[in-house]
């Protein structure tokens, strides 16, 4: 559907085990010139495994193109059979269907035939794909094939592919004789992180056009996160991110795309993208085991070594210990406070409000809000405007209001709207409800236009967490640097809910935006 728009002659990202798409890696290399050399030397039983989607089809099928014209194969991918079945399509796919339908006969015709290929200089070999379906009757009996032979030479190679439990199944004792008589093992695994780039290159040089043209490097990195170097998996999520892209006009794959197609085929994020999303909510138990974002090449960080490295090689930042205090805020701030504890909190936060920033005055008690709760939303905002002034802003009545109108729909109840209430007032706020962001020291302000700009100090303090600092004050901005724990730092403003930083006592100073959510500082006492 989209290759006119990407002008590809085919698509690049098909899910078939093409074998013009073989990509030759150290691993698949291995594979490859062991299933070659045990086809041509004759060594009888050669085994392949690997998982799902690593590529073993597409081998059998690069080997049946290749090592013509001298071998004669027979291809199986029918697993689930009887021995005396799995005989007969070997038979008919070695063009012998004219045989006899008891075993024995089929097994002379079979071995007459092997004698024939043999004096014309042939190799006859017998591919099975999903061989770990096989049941142990037929792997012995496949066993008792490999014994046709002449004194010096197997007249029938026999390779076997399949999933881990291939081998599983050749362990146990039953097949003891069988896993003496194989020749070749080798085992295909997941491409490496750093080769996901290479690999889809190599697939769209094959329809003439280049990764660069087609892909931007935040959408790669994605591909390999979410397909932990699995090819079907790569080759399903660039499909279906060119059918997004396509949809809406685009020539070129976002990291946005790649997380919509992902989310499509409700494909889970790697362990450590999950830390990343997770980390400034994450409960405290097991918490000294988990990492938080990878450090990108060439970042600057704070510290001289990482404290330890990923799967994918890549160094890693420890996750701090969030503090005590902050941990018991996080848990008495939960939506299912009681409405008790809900109404003390609003009423503390107006009073810290009114005395250090506004001065403004409120009439009307909380406990009017959850009267008009009870009685509907529309009773609520009159209740809501009457109780609250500057201090609330709107983005929390909203909310409110939005919690009204479930309450009048049954949908929660008056004690679970309370809570969210609380909640929203204080993100409003900004009131810290996990690891807190600091405080920029306000000047003391003097009475000044609408238009005039207002006036920002510098603070110090302490990192006590991992934080990521952004080029610039947005979500899209890139991360240019990760400040770990004990960096000294100034925090001079800030922009939006971005704090404007800058690291003391390194090399090269670190300048650059922290999220308030990212914002793992300590005042210096």
């Amino acid at each position: 559907m989209y290759n006119a728009h990407f002008k590809f002659r085919e698509s690049p990202f098909g899910v078939t085990p093409d074998p013009q798409f073989y990509y030759s890696n150290a691993v698949n290399r291995e594979a490859w010139a062991a299933l070659r050399y045990g086809i041509a030397e004759r060594k009888g039983f050669i085994v392949i495994a690997g998982e799902p989607g690593t590529g073993k089809t597409t081998l059998l099928r690069k080997a049946l193109h290749s090592l013509r014209p001298n071998l004669e194969t027979a291809y199986i991918s029918r697993t689930l059979v009887s021995y005396t079945e799995l005989l007969e399509l070997i038979l008919t796919d070695l063009g012998l269907s004219d045989s006899a339908g008891d075993t024995s006969s089929m097994i002379e015709r079979l071995n007459r035939y092997l004698i024939e290929q043999f004096k014309k200089g042939n190799v006859v070999a017998v591919l099975i794909d999903e061989a770990q379906d096989l049941s142990l009757q037929c792997l012995e009996e496949l066993r008792l094939l490999g014994n046709l032979e002449t004194e010096k030479n197997k007249l029938l190679q026999i390779v076997l592919v399949g999933q881990p439990e291939l081998e599983q199944k050749l362990d146990q004792p039953e097949l003891l004789q069988l896993k003496q008589r194989v020749a070749l093992r080798c085992r295909l695994e997941p491409i490496r992180i750093e080769e996901v780039g290479p690999y889809i290159e190599s697939r769209l040089q094959t329809v003439s056009r280049t990764s660069a043209d087609v892909f931007d490097t935040e959408a790669i990195d994605k591909i390999a996160s979410y397909s932990k170097g699995v090819p079907r998996l790569i080759n399903t999520i660039c499909d279906n991110a060119l059918l997004i892209a396509y949809a809406i006009s685009k020539f070129k794959v976002s990291a946005a795309m790649i997380d919509e197609a992902a989310n499509d085929l409700r494909i889970e994020k790697s362990p450590v993208e999950q830390g990343i999303c997770t980390r400034a909510h994450i409960s405290s138990v097991g918490r000294d085991s988990l990492e938080s974002a990878p450090i990108k090449a060439g970042e600057r960080t704070t510290k001289d070594k990482p404290s330890f490295v990923d799967s994918g090689g890549r160094p890693v930042g420890m996750h701090k210990e969030p503090l005590p205090i902050n941990r018991d805020a996080r848990y008495w701030l939960r939506p299912f406070i009681s409405t008790l504890a809900a109404i003390v909190l609003l009423t503390g936060l107006g009073a810290f409000f009114y005395s250090l920033e506004r001065g403004l005055s409120f009439s009307g008690s909380y406990g009017d809000i959850a009267a008009a709760i009870d009685n509907g939303p529309k009773n609520l905002n009159r209740a809501l405007k009457a109780t609250t002034s500057a201090i609330i802003p709107q983005t929390a009545l909203s909310a409110a209001r939005t919690q009204a109108l479930a309450v009048s729909n049954h949908n929660v109840s008056t004690e679970q709207a309370i809570g969210a209430l609380a909640a929203d007032i204080a993100i409003a706020q900004q009131v810290p409800t996990a690891v807190s962001a600091p405080e920029v020291p306000k000047t003391e302000r003097t009475p000044r236009s609408n238009n005039e700009e207002k006036p920002t100090t510098s603070a110090s303090f302490f990192v006590v967490g991992a934080s990521f600092v952004r080029a610039k004050p947005t979500n899209s901005a890139a991360i240019i640097a990760t400040l770990e724990p004990g960096t000294r730092i100034t925090v001079a403003g800030r922009t939006g809910e971005y704090y404007r930083i800058r690291s003391l006592g390194t090399d090269e100073p670190i300048r650059g935006y922290v999220h308030k959510e990212d914002a793992f500082f300590e005042r210096k006492s």
